[in-house]
């Protein structure tokens, strides 16, 4: 009798363990649905993260130094705040997603990183950009113009944009590598390369 009812309790004990790994199954796949399909809620576009190649190109072009500002608009994960970071700057995203955002706090924490990036829950198109030394951003080409009138207003001389994939109307090009753009505001020796 009590062999019978070790094996109920065993057999009990799977069946729970079995429903807890379909619980944390379906969690993981609703927060990828939240990551990737929500953003359009919160009036942003889709999340798309910056591949790695991308990422050392935006970094390397923007030539970072120490203690300079760094603002991401657009920020999602926070992958290119946290290089900048290690990179000695001190970083600011805006990011409209949420979960975006917590996720990239979260990533943040994990690099202790908090006292040099901070992530802004928010509409990028109240951010100021006055301080920045660099402002980087993977804009869809509907905005680019809004983003470039943005830029030649806030932006101090001197202070370098970097984009991927899109180009900015109106500005030259000061650098290019790879579908990753370099502008400088008043830049001498900016190279002025036609849309195509």
């Amino acid at each position: 009798m009590l062999a019978v009812d070790m094996s109920e309790i065993i057999i009990f004990s799977l069946r729970v363990f079995q429903a807890c790994l379909l619980l944390a199954a379906a969690g993981l796949v609703l927060w990828l649905i939240c990551l990737i399909a929500l953003p359009g809620l919160f009036s942003g576009p889709p999340f798309v993260g910056t591949g790695p190649e991308s990422l050392r190109t935006m970094i390397a072009l923007a030539r970072l130094r120490p203690n300079e500002l760094v603002i991401d608009l657009g920020s999602g994960d926070g992958r290119l705040l946290l290089a900048a970071a290690r990179s000695g700057c001190r970083a600011v995203g805006y990011e409209m997603n949420p979960f975006l955002v917590l996720s990239s706090r979260l990533a943040i924490s994990r690099q202790g990183l908090q006292r040099r990036v901070r992530v802004v829950w928010g509409d990028f198109w109240k951010a100021e950009l006055k301080d920045a030394d660099v402002v980087t951003v993977f804009g869809f080409s509907t905005i680019m113009g809004r983003l470039a009138a943005k830029f030649s207003a806030e932006l101090k001389p001197g202070a370098r944009v970097v984009s991927e994939r899109y180009r900015l109307a109106g500005w030259p090009i000061t650098e290019q590598v790879d579908g990753v753009f370099l502008y400088v505001k008043g830049g001498a020796g900016a190279v002025d390369v036609t849309a195509t």
